[in-house]
Parts: structure tokens; C-alpha cells; sequence
């Protein structure tokens, strides 16, 4: 009797034994004791969900690698994320290291964690396994990014496709076309430019010839040219030059301040109780490509067109401002666009002596909830110079890497032909650009690198929409006259630097990149300790994956044991 109260007892703790050991696969990384991670998340979002602003510090065990990278991968709870490139590469130490994900960015829709890998460069090729992790751990429910809800209207934000870098070698025509028809398939309902779609007069083929190839080769595509919506760049955009760019781009519905006009906005209404969205597409004027940063690069008549659109729609619409090159302040960086000061200096500069310049910088602290959009440096979106909105005291502003030659500054060459180091810039490989969806809420921006079809996490954030204010109770019978200056027949001169006009500079702070910045945030880190389970213990949180684990751990366990029980009901009564 005794010998089979043992068999039995011996069978259930087996049971139980085993049980446990396949609870675990599938949840643990099979290395798991090579380090430790904690997410600590920070910054104004730290508490909201999607936000994916944080510090990641890795700890290596005594055994673990001490030269190299850890590279962070977002998982879904048992696998990486497939279409996703890498959250963020942190260079060792030999002891705990610590990286960070920028303000604004977004954690991918799905992802439930992260997984930690070791690796002597800061990419890999492909996707890891998660078997291969050396740790894991959990992105509470509270911060998973939720359902945005329905989407109001979408858009493909592209720039610096260049016909002429086809004779340069870097497949621009293919890359066009691949890209046009990859927004069809998302269903964009528009296409932005933000300019550069041809290079300068005496290129082959010659400028003309390069903007009708643009033209062919949409048409030759699934997307409709009529969505198409180009600004003019700093290349083929001199005053015997620019009427090329209105002469054969032409999407539907703009609205021009004259005939022809370089500048022009247009409008998407919003379906009932949604905004509006304004485009509106400004247009550098300059006497050489490479003069941005040397003058002023509005006209005061563009700078007044442009107060009028922004006074009329600014407050209740949704605003999209295209705007070839991002800006520097003072000869520095500020906002997007750039990484380092100097690396591409060629921009619109924030100077006490450029007034139409400072004129809009100063409409853009004034909108703030405003998007400016832009391209020009060609910095690969890997390079992570994607979004700033300068710590809140200008509007938002986003870098658009180029269609057909991003270029990698990271590694300290300027203007050097790769995309960071991984992979050179060929006739099949390399460009990147937006698909962007509009929510009530939030708008959501998902960087690509169209040449894997990967999604690049650097260049993956989410902008809150302004809420509009209630309606007053009546509205007046009259109707708002319009302060958008009205057309007229002939263009106003462009006029250089004004000296007799004065501007005021206004107090600003020192823009310092958000990658600089250490954010003092009140929230716990997460962690994933070493444990035989390696996944952090975040009971309060709704740990959804280790939950369902854990109900089925104990259904089977019950099962097990059961019948445990039974069988040795029935063998004790045999032996009686």
C-alpha cells in the first residue's frame, strides 16, 4: 500500500515537473542568463499608450559579451516582430549600458515586449530568432499601442526622388515606380513631395526632359497622377527654371494665390465631425541650388499668401506644411532633419537678418500643432534624425529620407552613398519614405525602407491631433470673409534679404537633439531579472501571454493529476 502511495505521489510530481519545463518554451529565450533589461519609459508620454520614448539598460552576466552591440528587437510575446527593423542598437561597455528611443516614437502595433541580441555590428541582416535572445522582457498592457479607431484619411510623404540620379547610377526611375505602386497598394489617397523630383539645367537628360520621365513614369504606375503633390526643391528651382514645376505637376484642386504660382495649398474636407486637412506646399526662392542658408528664402509676398492660409484654416484643420529644406538657427541645427551641426548646412537658416525667414518661424511657434515636412539632407532615416517638435516650442517637424540615395552621416562622411554602413546605395537598393494615417486623434507616421519593405522604428511616430474647441452657440449668418490674400494676374517680385525691415528675435532655448536630452520621469522601470522564467514580474499589469500560460499550466496540471488520482483509486482497490 505504502510502495504505491509513493508511485503515485512520484507520478504527479513528474507530471508537474513536466509541465513546468514547457510552460517555459516559448517564453524564455534559451540564453536568458546571458543578461538583464529594463525598460524605463520617459518624457510627457511616459504614462501614455503607443509612446515608446524610454531608456533600455542591458546588464551582461559574468559570461555574457562584453565587445559589440546589443541590438533590441520588438516581439510579440514568442517571436520578433517580422517587418520591423531593430528598435535601437546600444554599444557595450563591459558592464551595464544604457540607449534610449526618441520622444514622439511609436511602439509598433502588436509588439507585447522586446528581445535583447548581442552582435558585433549595430544591425543585422536578418530577422533573429528569438531562441537566440540573450534577454526578454515585457511592454506592459497599459503602454501597448491601442486601435486608433477609424481612419480618416491617408497619405505617401516621399522627397528627393531625382530623375537625374538615373545617369548616376542609383535606379531612380525603378525606385519611383516601385514606391508609386506600393502606395496604391496601401491605399494612399494622396502623395506628397517635398520637392527635388529633378536636379539642375544642364544635366542629361536635360531639365525638361527630367520632369516629363517624372510625369511617365507615375502615369506608368497604379497611383493616380492627379493625387500627386510636389513642392519645388533648391534643384531646378532658379527664376528661369520654376515654371517647369507648374507646367508638369499639376494635382487636382490646388489653389493658387496666381496662375502657375510656385506655392499653392489645397484641401481635404473632413467627413462630418472630423477636420479637415490643409496642404500646403511653400516653394524656396533662390538664385543657385546651394544659396539656402545664404539669404533670405521667401518672398514677402509668399510669407503674406502664407499668414492668410494659416489665419483662415490654422486653428480647426489638420496642417501639413511641405517645405523642401528643414532649418538651422543661427547656423545650427533646429527640428529635423539633420544630425549634427554642420553636416549639411545648406538649409534655411534662422537669422536676425533674413526677416522673411524669421517671419515663419515665427507662424510656425505659432501653430504649433502644425507638420512641416521636409527633405533635402538626404539623411538615411537609420540615421534617426526623423522627428523633433523642438521641445514644444515650434510645430512639428519631420525628415523624409530620399526616394532614390538615402545617405548615411552616422559614420561621419558626409554625404557618404550607404545606408549607415549596411549596405551601399545601388540601382536596386536604398530609399525610404512615409506612409502617414489620420486618426481623430492621433496621426500616425510608418517610415519604410522600401528596398527590404521593412518598417524602420527610428521613423515610426505618432503626432496627437489638436482638438478643436466647442462651436459657439450661434453662429452668425454672415459669411467669414476670407483672409487668404486673392488672386491676381501677375506674380509680386521675389524679393532677397530686406534690410530696412527689423524683426524682433525672440527668447528661444537651445534646440539639443532629443537622443541629448536626459528626461527626469517619476515612472518605474520595468525589468526582466534573471529568473528561471526571465520575464519581468509585472503581476499588476496585464500580462496577457504569461496569464494564458499560466490558466492552461494549470488546466492541464489538474487533468494530470486527476487522473493520477484515479488510477491509484483504482490499483489500491485492485490490491484490496
Amino acid at each position: 500500500m505504502f510502495s504505491i502511495a509513493k508511485r503515485f505521489c512520484a507520478v504527479a510530481l513528474s507530471a508537474f515537473f513536466v509541465l513546468g519545463i514547457f510552460q517555459g518554451v516559448g517564453i524564455v529565450s534559451a540564453n536568458q542568463d546571458k543578461a538583464t533589461v529594463e525598460i524605463k519609459f520617459t518624457g510627457d508620454g511616459a504614462d501614455v499608450a503607443g509612446f515608446a520614448q524610454c531608456d533600455i539598460t542591458v546588464t551582461p552576466s559574468a559570461n555574457g559579451a562584453k565587445n559589440g552591440y546589443f541590438i533590441v528587437y520588438y516581439t510579440d510575446g514568442n517571436n520578433v516582430l517580422p517587418d520591423y527593423d531593430e528598435a535601437t542598437a546600444i554599444k557595450m561597455t563591459g558592464g551595464a549600458a544604457t540607449g534610449s528611443i526618441s520622444a514622439g516614437m511609436m511602439i509598433p502595433k502588436g509588439a507585447k515586449g522586446i528581445a535583447v541580441f548581442s552582435h558585433t555590428t549595430y544591425f543585422l541582416n536578418e530577422t533573429p530568432d528569438i531562441k537566440d535572445a540573450i534577454a526578454t522582457a515585457e511592454i506592459p498592457a497599459s503602454k501597448r499601442t491601442p486601435d486608433f479607431g477609424k481612419l480618416l484619411f491617408s497619405f505617401g510623404a516621399l522627397s528627393d526622388t531625382h530623375m537625374n540620379y538615373e545617369q548616376h547610377n542609383r535606379g531612380a526611375y525603378a525606385k519611383l515606380k516601385a514606391t508609386m505602386d506600393f502606395m496604391a497598394e496601401k491605399d494612399m489617397d494622396i502623395v506628397v513631395i517635398t520637392g527635388d523630383v529633378v536636379g539642375d539645367r544642364g544635366e542629361s537628360p536635360d531639365l525638361e526632359a527630367q520632369y516629363a520621365k517624372h510625369v511617365e513614369i507615375i502615369n506608368s504606375s497604379k497611383f493616380d497622377l492627379k493625387n500627386v503633390y510636389e513642392s519645388t526643391g533648391n534643384h531646378g528651382n532658379t527664376p528661369a527654371d520654376v515654371g517647369l514645376h507648374g507646367a508638369y505637376l499639376k494635382g487636382s484642386n490646388q489653389v493658387h494665390p496666381y496662375e502657375n504660382s510656385p506655392y499653392f495649398y489645397v484641401v481635404f474636407e473632413g467627413e462630418k465631425g472630423a477636420k479637415d486637412n490643409v496642404f500646403i506646399f511653400l516653394s524656396q526662392e533662390l538664385k543657385a541650388p546651394g544659396d539656402s542658408a545664404k539669404y533670405d528664402n521667401f518672398s514677402k509676398a509668399q510669407m503674406d499668401w502664407f499668414e492668410g492660409v494659416l489665419s483662415q484654416y490654422g486653428e480647426e484643420a489638420n496642417l501639413f506644411i511641405a517645405c523642401h529644406s528643414p532649418f538651422l538657427k543661427d547656423g545650427k541645427k533646429f527640428g529635423a532633419g539633420d544630425i549634427v551641426n554642420g553636416t549639411y548646412n545648406a538649409c534655411i537658416d534662422f537669422k536676425i537678418t533674413y526677416p522673411q525667414n524669421m517671419r515663419l518661424k515665427k507662424l510656425l511657434e505659432q501653430y504649433k500643432h502644425a507638420i512641416v515636412m521636409s527633405g533635402h539632407t538626404h539623411v538615411s532615416f537609420y540615421d534617426n534624425a526623423n522627428y523633433s517638435n523642438v521641445n514644444g516650442e515650434f510645430a512639428h517637424t519631420v525628415h523624409i529620407g530620399s526616394n532614390s540615395q538615402p545617405c548615411a552621416y552616422g559614420t561621419g562622411v558626409a554625404m557618404q552613398r550607404s545606408y549607415d554602413g549596411r549596405k551601399n546605395v545601388t540601382p536596386e537598393y536604398g530609399s525610404e519614405g512615409y506612409t502617414v494615417e489620420i486618426y481623430s486623434d492621433y496621426i500616425v507616421y510608418t517610415g519604410y525602407n522600401f528596398s527590404t519593405g521593412k518598417k524602420i522604428p527610428d521613423a515610426c511616430f505618432m503626432i496627437p491631433v489638436k482638438q478643436n474647441k466647442e462651436a459657439p452657440p450661434e453662429e452668425s449668418s454672415e459669411p467669414e470673409e476670407s483672409s487668404v490674400p486673392e488672386e491676381s494676374s501677375e506674380p509680386e517680385e521675389s524679393s532677397q534679404p530686406v534690410e530696412s525691415e527689423t524683426v524682433s528675435e525672440s527668447t528661444e532655448s537651445e534646440t539639443v537633439s532629443e537622443n541629448d536630452v536626459s528626461v527626469e520621469d517619476n515612472s518605474e522601470p520595468i525589468s526582466a531579472p534573471e529568473s528561471e522564467s526571465g520575464v519581468s514580474d509585472d503581476s499588476s499589469e496585464g500580462n496577457d501571454d504569461v496569464n494564458e500560460n499560466g490558466v492552461w499550466f494549470w488546466v492541464i496540471a489538474g487533468v494530470i493529476v486527476l487522473t493520477a488520482v484515479i488510477t491509484g483509486a483504482v490499483i489500491i482497490r485492485k490490491k484490496k
